[in-house]
């Protein structure tokens, strides 16, 4: 079995990995870039609730993803609000290039009892200085009350590059993935694995992964149909992105009630 220790990555854009118990075990932050691995482009509309987050402090930009819940509220991970000054969020694109208008944050909300240690209650919101104009290609996704089973299967959607030495990608991408119980992560991510996470497998031939900076994005139950935000993308193997090691999400069901006591939603 595999023991971990988090710490944190960021450059530009931002993530968290969970080293492996064969490799060194250190909880200094760690400098590194972004990913969805082996992703397909997603089409204009497809996936009307994802927002890409720009957030700075002072003069340094790094980049997250979120998700719409109401027309003034995102979405998104604890880990990517950490002393931010201010956030620019771009939706209802699939392309970055060239930058679509962009709304500015009003305030940031990082839940109380977030741990960079642990990743525990890594979930944040954030408010935005313009209500959003609903359409066909910017919409909220609806939140989950009921705990997520292993097995099921999930999309995440992410403007990570493609490789782990690649360059951020302006196109959005997605991939399927399939839940894994808390169990079965963890004999991977020994004692690492709380209640309010959850992991996917990121499967083989060819294997799919988030990586660092899709943090904050949302895995999606029945996106083409009826879909519910299960997860908001967290962490990864610390080995790199492109090992095959199951990705970690928050459960959003488990944070549900903090969810409305915020916004409202």
């Amino acid at each position: 079995m595999m023991r971990v220790f988090l710490f944190m990555c960021f450059y530009i854009t931002l993530g968290y990995s969970l080293p492996l118990e064969n490799e060194v075990k250190s909880d200094v932050l760690q400098v590194q870039n972004s990913r969805i691995i082996n992703g397909e482009n997603a089409t204009l509309g497809q996936f009307p609730w994802h927002a890409a987050l720009f957030l700075m402090i002072s003069e340094t930009v790094w980049t997250c993803g979120g998700s719409i819940i109401s027309k003034d509220w995102i979405l998104t991970a604890a880990q990517c609000l950490q002393h931010v000054d201010v956030a620019f969020i771009y939706v209802g694109t699939v392309n970055l290039n060239p930058p679509p208008e962009r709304i500015v944050s009003r305030e940031f909300i990082v839940h109380e009892e977030f741990s960079l240690i642990t990743l525990a209650n890594d979930i944040g919101l954030i408010k935005l200085s313009t209500a959003l104009s609903f359409s066909d290609t910017i919409a909220p996704i609806a939140l989950p009350s009921e705990p997520l089973e292993g097995g099921e299967e999930v999309t995440v959607s992410g403007f990570g590059a493609t490789s782990d030495d690649a360059d951020d990608s302006d196109i959005l991408k997605y991939i399927t993935a399939t839940t894994m119980t808390n169990s079965e992560c963890a004999v991977i991510y020994v004692d690492a694995i709380l209640e309010g996470m959850v992991c996917t497998s990121a499967g083989s031939d060819p294997f799919k992964s988030t990586c660092f900076g899709d943090s904050g994005g949302p895995a999606v139950l029945n996106a083409d149909t009826d879909p519910l935000q299960v997860g908001i993308s967290s962490f990864f193997g610390d080995s790199g992105c492109e090992k095959g090691y199951p990705f970690g999400f928050t459960r959003t069901a488990y944070y549900r009630d903090w969810i409305k006591e915020k916004t409202g939603v």
